[in-house]
C-alpha cells in the first residue's frame, strides 16, 4: 500500500542487514530532490536530509548533495550525520562536511549521547547543531546524578556555539525542562508526528 507509513524501526534493521546504506541514501536524496523541483515542500521551509556515514565519506553522495546548493536561496537545507559514522570516517566525513558548510548548508550531529560523545571529536567536527539523543533527555527527566551530568553537558555544548536540539519531546513538561535550558530547538511526538506532504 503506497499510503501507508513505513517507520524508521522497520525499514532499517533491513537496510543494515543488507548493507543497503548508500542505495537507501540515494533513493531518499532522489525523493527529495523530485518534492523540492515539483514545489512539494513549500518554500521557506526546510528539509533535513539524514546521510549514513556509508555515503558521507564518498564523492559521489557528497556530489548529490551538493546539487541541492541550487535551492539554498528558498528553503534550509540540514545535513544529519551521526556521531558514530564521524568517528569511525572522521577526516574523509569531515572534508565532506566542510564543503557542504561552506556551500551554505547546515550541519547536525544526530544522535548524540548514544554512541561514542567524546568532546575530543565534537570539537574538531564541522558541526552547527547538535541533536541530543532522546537517552540524554530522558536522564534529564529523570534527574539525579546523570541528570546533573546530562544539564552541564548542555551548558557546556551550548556556550561553546552549538545550537541544540532536544529529541523525543512528548510532553509539555520535557519541552518546558528543555527550553529553560537552553535548547533551541526540539523534536518529538509533543510537537508533530510523521505525515505525508500536502
Amino acid at each position: 500500500n503506497g499510503d501507508k507509513l513505513i517507520f524508521p524501526g522497520g525499514i532499517f534493521p533491513v537496510v543494515d542487514a543488507h548493507r543497503l546504506e548508500a542505495e537507501f541514501d540515494a533513493a531518499v536524496l532522489e525523493r527529495i530532490m523530485h518534492d523540492l523541483e515539483a514545489g512539494i515542500i513549500p518554500p521557506g521551509t526546510g528539509v533535513s536530509i539524514n546521510v549514513s556515514g556509508v555515503s558521507i565519506v564518498t564523492q559521489s553522495a557528497t556530489d548529490k548533495l551538493l546539487s541541492f546548493a541550487k535551492f539554498l536561496d528558498r528553503y534550509k537545507l540540514v545535513v544529519e550525520i551521526t556521531e558514530t559514522a564521524l568517528i569511525t570516517h572522521i577526516n574523509h566525513a569531515s572534508s565532506n562536511l566542510n564543503k557542504l558548510r561552506k556551500a551554505g548548508f547546515v550541519i547536525a550531529l544526530d544522535d548524540f549521547g548514544s554512541g561514542y560523545s567524546s568532546f575530543r571529536y565534537l570539537s574538531s567536527m564541522p558541526v552547527d547543531v547538535v541533536k541530543f539523543d532522546i537517552s540524554m533527555v530522558r536522564s534529564l527527566e529523570e534527574g539525579g546524578r546523570q541528570g546533573i551530568i546530562v544539564e552541564n553537558l548542555t551548558k557546556l555544548i551550548r556556550d561553546a556555539g552549538f545550537k541544540l536540539v532536544a529529541e523525543g519531546i512528548e510532553t509539555q513538561a520535557t519541552l518546558e525542562l528543555v527550553t529553560a535550558l537552553g535548547f533551541t530547538h526540539a523534536q518529538g511526538y509533543y510537537l508533530g508526528r510523521p505525515a505525508k506532504l500536502g
